[in-house]
């Protein structure tokens, strides 16, 4: 597990360095820092958490020598019976799904800007030469042509209205992945909170392997249960940071929203 979050932490090492650069925290810096710090947890949540099994002991009797790795594996899948660290792996995976759309979207949007941009230069361009070459043709003639600035209007009224509804599609399909991102931390947070802190609360459970290898009834207890439950309240405390995130950019949104309709 190690390795593969210091190799994932090489590979998004160049996009967290990627700059936002946008007003209004819509670039994507603030969701590279919170999967990095998804990295981070998962990092610290691994070194306690990789030895759960070899860490569980029981009050066993002589008896049942033979019997003990068994019997122990049937107690640990009776406390672990939802699984832990496959599912930490498993939410990173998730986030990066909407996080990679969202830069697949910005990535669009700087493109339609970029080409809508030229396309905008080359007719102004164009409507330059045109109306040069008309009052070249004019005051060869004699005439003086009167100002007018109707060719430069009408090709620059377009492409804005264009652009806009571009950047409006943008918002509203970045807004979704923001969402589904928060669904998915929530489900992540209901995990760990839910599921997976409640098997490290108690000091000792009550183990019934109901095989007649084992013994009826075993106490058993958790080595290092303090690491694990602070391993387990770091990645909640990430799941709450991007919940917290996912929120504050769907009400700044709505209150933009909400602005420009009043005027």
């Amino acid at each position: 597990m190690a390795a593969v979050v210091a190799g994932l932490a090489r590979v998004l090492q160049p996009a967290m360095a990627f700059p936002g650069g946008d007003p209004g925290c819509r670039g994507l810096s603030p969701w590279y820092l919170l999967l990095g710090l998804r990295l981070v947890a998962l990092f610290i949540a691994d070194g306690p958490w990789s030895s759960a099994k070899p860490d569980l002991a029981c009050n066993w009797t002589s008896a049942y020598t033979d019997a003990r790795p068994f019997c122990s594996a049937l107690c640990f899948n009776q406390r672990f019976s939802s699984p832990v660290s496959s599912v930490w792996g498993f939410a990173f995976l998730a986030a990066l799904l909407p996080v990679g759309l969202m830069w697949l979207l910005r990535a669009g949007l700087k493109h339609d800007k970029k080409t809508a941009k030229g396309a905008d230069e080359e007719r102004t361009d164009n409507a330059t030469m045109s109306h040069n070459m008309a009052d070249t043709i004019n005051m060869a003639a004699g005439k003086i042509p009167p100002p007018s600035m109707s060719a430069f209007r009408t090709n620059t009224v377009q492409p804005d209205a264009k652009m806009a509804s571009h950047c409006a599609w943008h918002s509203v399909a970045f807004g979704f992945c923001v969402i589904l991102l928060l669904v998915m931390e929530m489900c992540f947070l209901w995990v760990v909170i839910a599921l997976q802190l409640p098997s490290v609360s108690e000091t000792t459970f009550l183990c019934l392997p109901e095989v007649l290898t084992c013994p009826t009834a075993l106490e058993c207890a958790l080595a290092g249960q303090a690491d694990k439950r602070v391993a387990l309240w770091a990645l909640a405390f990430t799941a709450m940071v991007d919940v917290a995130a996912c929120l504050g950019y769907l009400i700044l949104r709505l209150g933009k929203v909400s602005r420009c309709h009043r005027r």
